[in-house]
């Protein structure tokens, strides 16, 4: 009993020393802080919850800065199939739901679930191999490098069961987007890495997914005498080896676009000023095309998208050097642990000739085998988006970008500069309104699809954009959420990793994703249908068979000075 009491007291002797240690040094020696120095101990407190906030604000506070609390909750309920209604069983009293400039006009008899036949996009329909698209709704860019390789790999998955396209980001094509298809010996564009035999039925008799995955892990690191990067791979459990696209494989060993089936999904390859992945590993530095690996790479994917802007983010784009890993380099075609700043301006679009740039989007497309080619912008006015239409309307029908993704500020982005997205921006119907109006001043408008993407996260918010002339909705967050992001706001790794490994290079931390995969898989692909199937429905209270059908005539196009307005 006195030897219990003495450890006691020596607890708490130093509890005190340290206490009387810290008032000490904050209030005489320390140098960097005044709330320290006038309050010393207490003064740590405060910061310590200043970092503690992100992580408490989303369980304790209502968090709409990132979006309305309500609609979080709804796509929660959603993906993880309590309902495949979109309803909103919380009264959302921010009326942040609400958009009393688009309301829309419903029908005293609209249609049956029955009588609907919905059509939807076919993306560069001039040219050889145009993309027939099966929803409304897709993923839009997240690259592989921001979002972490299981992620990656489970909304490629998604998107694919969802039979929704998915857009890979500018950070160019890996193994991880296009899961779904498995190693065979007459697939030479993969290469293997083998476990000895002796140890496979280890992985069988392993109990629980954790343990498993920590064994592949284990094999991926220890059983090949070269050094190599598991992260390039992708584990076929059932084959038990390991495999990723061979990129030196020959051209001729790559897939043609007539072997483009299901298992390859709707891919969307993604080309940014900073041309990753399409350009040479050079020394200094200088951006010269390897249009040989452009085709290699283009071989996957049904369409390309040049980004020229995105929503706040009008300058150069960033990947922190603590995620540009030996695996991102390999795939990027960079070196290994610096910053990688893409340039503010696409290098092939220049101010007044921008009749060159629609050269290198021809050569795009026929490099491509004839893939559609379109291109994303950001728009403030219409001199942002007639340049295009001028030139759009001098050419052949053959001739252009095949669609224009119109990119949207609606609420912001936590990797966008505060000075950027405060100043530049468009919200997502105004901006579609521009572009339609330009498009159909130069009679251009039937040349091109146009698809908004913006933090459209529920069907009542896509049905407004479709209705206001958008062909389809690109979105990346509503994606995430259902994912299982928590909004941490920890994305880009400048301030801590991502709690949930999502937005993580990590490798220790973010195979915990890995164990919940099929999980993850299962949720995406749940809100990417019932998004979807509930644009439909909203098509049919409108009385008309199918959502493209729906027009501004559609909306009561409002502009009230209060909401005490539309209340009354």
């Amino acid at each position: 009993m006195l030897f219990f009491w003495e450890i006691v007291l020596w607890v708490v002797g130093i509890t005190i020393l340290i206490f009387l240690w810290v008032v000490v040094y904050d209030y005489f020696f320390q140098k960097d802080n005044a709330v320290k120095s006038n309050y010393p101990w207490v003064g740590r407190f405060r910061y310590l919850f200043h970092e503690l906030r992100p992580l408490l604000r989303q369980y304790f506070w209502d968090d709409n800065a990132f979006t309305p609390r309500v609609v979080i909750d709804r796509i929660l309920h959603v993906s993880s199939w309590k309902s495949w209604y979109f309803a909103f069983d919380k009264f959302d009293s921010t009326w942040k739901l609400h958009d009393p400039d688009h309301q829309m006009i419903h029908s005293p008899t609209p249609y049956n679930n029955e009588e609907m036949d919905p059509k939807y996009p076919i993306i560069g329909e001039k040219r050889k191999h145009p993309l027939h698209m099966e929803s409304y709704f897709y993923r839009s860019a997240m690259s592989l490098g921001s979002i972490a390789f299981e992620a990656t790999s489970a909304m490629a998955m998604a998107a694919c069961e969802a039979h929704a396209p998915f857009n890979t980001g500018e950070w160019w094509l890996s193994i991880h987007h296009i899961p779904w298809v498995k190693y065979s010996p007459e697939k030479k564009y993969l290469s293997t890495k083998n476990i000895p035999k002796r140890t496979k039925w280890v992985y069988t008799l392993l109990p629980g997914a954790r343990l498993k995955n920590r064994w592949i892990e284990w094999c991926g690191d220890h059983f090949e005498s070269e050094k190599w990067d598991r992260d390039l791979f992708l584990f076929d459990k059932e084959q038990r080896l390991f495999y990723k696209i061979n990129r030196d494989a020959p051209l001729d060993d790559f897939p043609k676009p007539e072997e483009l089936n299901e298992s390859f999904g709707q891919l969307i390859l993604q080309v940014g000023s900073g041309l990753y992945g399409l350009r040479e590993k050079r020394e200094d530095g200088k951006i010269v095309i390897d249009w040989e690996r452009y085709q290699k790479v283009t071989s996957f994917v049904r369409a390309v998208e040049i980004k020229l802007a995105q929503w706040a983010k009008q300058t150069w784009w960033i990947l922190k050097a603590s995620k540009n890993t030996h695996t991102i380099s390999e795939i990027r075609g960079v070196h290994q642990g610096i910053d990688l700043i893409s340039p503010n301006r696409f290098p092939f679009l220049q101010k007044g000739k921008e009749e060159e740039f629609f050269e290198f989007i021809e050569k795009a497309s026929e490099l491509s085998w004839g893939k559609p080619v379109g291109i994303k912008v950001v728009i403030s006015n219409t001199e942002n988006i007639e340049p295009f239409a001028k030139i759009m309307a001098t050419l052949p029908k053959d001739k252009g970008p095949d669609f224009i993704t119109v990119d949207g500020w609606d609420w912001w982005s936590w990797a966008a500069p505060i000075a950027l997205w405060v100043l530049f921006w468009k919200k997502i119907y105004d901006a579609l309104e521009t572009v339609q109006t330009i498009l159909k001043k130069y009679k251009v408008r039937e040349k091109v699809k146009v698809f908004a993407s913006s933090k459209l996260y529920a069907p009542h918010m896509s049905a407004r954009a479709i209705a206001l002339w958008a062909d389809a909705i690109w979105n990346a967050r509503s994606i995430m959420i259902a994912g299982w992001c928590i909004r941490a706001w920890l994305c880009s790794g400048e301030y801590g990793p991502c709690p949930i490994w999502m937005a993580t290079m990590n490798k220790s931390k973010r195979r915990s994703y890995e164990q919940v995969w099929n999980k993850k898989v299962e949720s995406m692909k749940k809100y990417i249908k019932a998004h979807n199937k509930w644009l439909i429905q909203v098509a049919a209270v409108a009385w008309v068979t199918s959502p493209h059908l729906l027009n501004p005539n559609h909306l009561v196009i409002k502009r009230f000075k209060k909401m005490d307005e539309l209340i009354k």
